[in-house]
């Protein structure tokens, strides 16, 4: 006889629903410039607009102690959904509230734990800007869990197997404990458990942690490659060896950067630091195919490559784990997620797809990681998950079971996958879980590393880890089986679909009939013997490469041989090493006549220091590009396209805003604009780019002042480096206060030099002439 895994969420028989109760919010009270307003549809006539003030409803009583849904029926014509509190005493629970359709109510619901007698609950600001008609409260009815009885990748490894059983047999029963890892500095290959943040839970609590993360963030990127990168990424590897020959989980995170880029957050995760990869340009025009052609699909597959190779030594050595890529969905803070869902869902499946069908990779149990169960609208499909898992980051030492987000995943997320606490700060009590039944299949703190200003083992009290570790149903490193012993078969019984291909790899790259290809228009000015610069900060590895071609247009007229010459140089990046070196290509450059268009090309295999010695191209560590247009006289606009390296790597398609180059500072006064244009000239639906200042460090020259705005104080050095990578220069070293700073380069010769400004969290450079 077969039996099917059934498990009652949070643990309650599942009572028959009471008639709800509705309490009308225009009843209740409102603070700060909540207000009452009249609406003809609301169920009284009446609704509470939040705008940012709080509501509080009337008090109600009910008979008995326990979980109780309560739904709000609300209206958000804001624009964009909006976050606020539901609260009943000390408990709280973060709601999305959706925009809806104009003029329309819709629900949204939550659960709560109310005590016998009189209740009283708030609708408290957080992004504020709803209007409320009422509440409803009801008697909350327990939903079955029905497992799958086998994880997604069909072909799974008998490793990835059985941790797939093993979560299984103990979800609704036990708890995993775990923690997060942050700096592997102080780590010594070998013992995970004397991972700096491992130690930190085993002195809180005198065990370990049966799971522990690790994070892919260093494999990919700009700097990947640089020896405390690669070092970093070792080490995680290392850690997820040893947990898993310890008997323990690795559960695997990858804040991913892409290509090239030295960032993963988003402006919105970090103003100062940032990217703006946009990986929707990795598809087909107005689609969702990928057009395998791009730079950006390039970058992408290239990266999932090399975390695959990754996991394919691991699953060499028998190691399984759990991956959750691409993790907290919707949240705007990383770049996968500035896009749609539906663009979201396509770059989930293309990872899973590429790793597991292409690559071969079968021993990963796959968590999807909404930020809150209202982003589940971008779930990538079930068959692309074992796991369904959200983030939640309560104060400290608040311990709550977090049973509101754990029953809004299973509302919206369906009862057949796991559920768990993929990242929080303090622990959820282990009693207060199983009362409310919230009984999540691992919770994972994030790092305490003090270096890294983490500190979230610390939210959790040495006496709640200890009697947390020390209760049966949380399972410690000690408890674990033993992946050779354990030979249990998946106790759930439901048969749910695995994942097969869908995604096309050789997809088809015509563009769609609106597509219109853009390119970059300078317009110059009274060009002088000196000549114009403009750059490019952003310049990905172009090891391999032996040539650039770039398109050219020269539509100006004026020059004293009627023509302009254009030239091409890399700055190299010193901010390793101090090496900064201006690296101009050998080629004598290129000639356009006025009115003429060319394709130049230019030798990228060496450069020639200031003494004509001859050196190898850095091409592996370039910081910015230069062009460099020259022709005394000069006036008018120049059109640029294409800008690329023979080996295919795009350096600029001059197809977006931020593939635009900036006026170099010396050449201010030679530049008018530089705008994006399409194929007949005229000015493309896109702001022209206006030459700013980095947001970390506002650094300009002009003449032989160097002017630096800081937005706080702090020790910062300001450098000058010769082209040769040897510092020539200190203009200033200690405390720097907030503000703005002027340095002198009176004394420098005459030449080209770069200035760097570094410290307290800035980072800066420009290149300057001094004549």
């Amino acid at each position: 006889m077969k039996f099917t895994k059934t498990i009652l969420a949070f643990g309650l028989a599942a009572a028959a629903s009471a008639s709800a109760a509705q309490y009308e919010a225009e009843d209740g009270t409102v603070t700060k410039d909540a207000a009452v307003a009249s609406v003809t549809a609301a169920s009284g006539g009446k609704v509470v607009k939040l705008n940012g003030g709080d509501l509080t409803f009337a008090p109600f009583t009910v008979e008995k102690a326990g979980q109780y849904t309560i739904v709000i029926h609300y209206m958000n014509n804001y624009g964009t959904s909006k976050i606020n509190n539901v609260v009943v005493g000390s408990i709280s629970s973060a709601v999305t509230f959706e925009e809806t359709e104009k003029g329309k109510f819709a629900d949204v619901e939550t659960v709560l734990n109310l005590a016998a007698g009189e209740n009283t609950i708030s609708i408290t600001n957080s992004w504020g800007w709803i209007d409320v008609d009422y509440i409803e409260v009801k008697e909350y009815e327990a939903k079955a869990f029905t497992i799958c009885n086998a994880p997604v990748t069909k072909n799974a490894t008998p490793s990835a197997v059985k941790l797939y059983n093993f979560l299984v047999n103990n979800f609704g029963k036990k708890t995993i404990s775990g923690v997060m890892t942050g700096n592997m500095d102080a780590y010594t290959v070998g013992d995970a458990t004397q991972h700096e943040d491992v130690q930190a839970v085993y002195t809180a609590g005198g065990k370990y942690p049966a799971l522990v993360g690790v994070d892919l963030m260093n494999a990919t990127g700009a700097n990947k490659e640089s020896s405390w990168f690669k070092e970093y990424t070792e080490k995680a590897i290392d850690i997820a060896k040893s947990i898993w020959k310890k008997g323990g989980i690795p559960a695997v995170t990858w804040h991913w950067r892409p290509g090239d880029e030295v960032e993963f957050y988003t402006a919105n995760g970090n103003k100062t630091n940032n990217t703006e990869f946009d990986f929707s340009e990795a598809f087909v025009k107005g689609t969702t195919t990928w057009d395998t052609t791009s730079a950006q699909y390039k970058a992408i597959v290239g990266d999932i490559d090399l975390v695959s190779n990754i996991f394919l030594d691991l699953q060499k050595e028998g190691v399984a784990a759990i991956f959750r890529p691409l993790h907290e969905s919707g949240g705007n803070w990383f770049w996968w997620s500035v896009n749609t869902g539906k663009q979201f869902a396509a770059l989930y499946q293309l990872v899973y797809e590429r790793m597991v069908f292409k690559n071969g990779v079968n021993n990963l149990i796959w968590d999807f990681n909404p930020k809150d169960a209202a982003t589940m609208s971008w779930t990538p499909g079930e068959t692309y998950y074992d796991v369904l898992s959200v983030d939640i980051y309560n104060k400290a030492n608040d311990h709550q079971s977090n049973s509101a987000a754990f029953i809004d995943l299973t509302n919206k997320g369906g009862t057949n996958k796991i559920i768990s606490l993929s990242e929080n700060g303090p622990i959820p009590d282990v009693d207060n879980m199983y009362t409310d039944g919230a009984t999540w299949s691992w919770w994972m703190p994030w790092y305490e590393s003090p270096s890294w200003n983490g500190g979230y083992v610390s939210q959790t009290a040495a006496s709640v880890w200890q009697k947390n570790l020390a209760d049966e149903r949380i399972i410690t490193l000690d408890e674990m089986p033993g992946w050779d012993n354990y030979t249990e078969a998946a106790s759930a019984t439901k048969v749910c679909p695995t994942a097969s291909e869908s995604a096309k790899f050789d997809a088809d790259t015509s563009k769609k009939e609106d597509y219109k290809n853009l390119m970059m228009a300078v317009t110059y000015k009274a060009l002088n013997d000196s000549g114009a610069n403009i750059e490019l900060q952003k310049v990905p590895n172009l090891t391999g490469a032996t040539t650039v071609s770039l398109k050219i247009t020269n539509n100006g007229s004026g020059g004293a041989d009627g023509g302009i010459w254009v030239g091409l140089a890399f700055v190299r990046n010193g901010m390793e090493d101090d090496g900064w070196t201006w690296e101009m290509s050998t080629s004598t450059g290129c000639w356009i006549n006025d009115g003429a268009s060319s394709t130049c090309e230019f030798d990228i295999t060496k450069y020639e220091d200031d003494d004509k010695v001859e050196h190898p191209m850095d091409l592996d560590k370039l910081f910015s590009v230069t062009l460099m247009v020259a022709a005394v006289g000069f006036e008018g606009t120049v059109i640029f396209d294409d800008l690329v390296a023979d080996n295919g790597k795009v350096i600029s398609a001059f197809d977006k805003t931020s593939e635009l180059f900036k006026t170099a500072t010396q050449s201010k006064g030679h530049i008018a604009k530089i705008e994006l244009v399409d194929e007949s000239g005229a000015p493309a639906a896109i702001k022209p780019v206006v030459a700013k200042a980095s947001a970390s460090a506002k650094l300009s020259v002009s003449g032989k002042t160097v002017s630096l705005t800081t937005a706080k104080a702090g020790l910062v050095s300001v450098e000058v480096f010769g082209m040769n990578g040897k510092r020539v220069a200190t203009l200033y070293k200690g405390n720097l206060a907030a503000g703005t700073s002027a340095f002198s380069l009176a004394d420098m010769p005459k030449g080209r030099y770069i200035v760097r400004v570094k410290g307290a969290g800035l980072a800066a450079t420009q290149p300057v002439l001094i004549k």
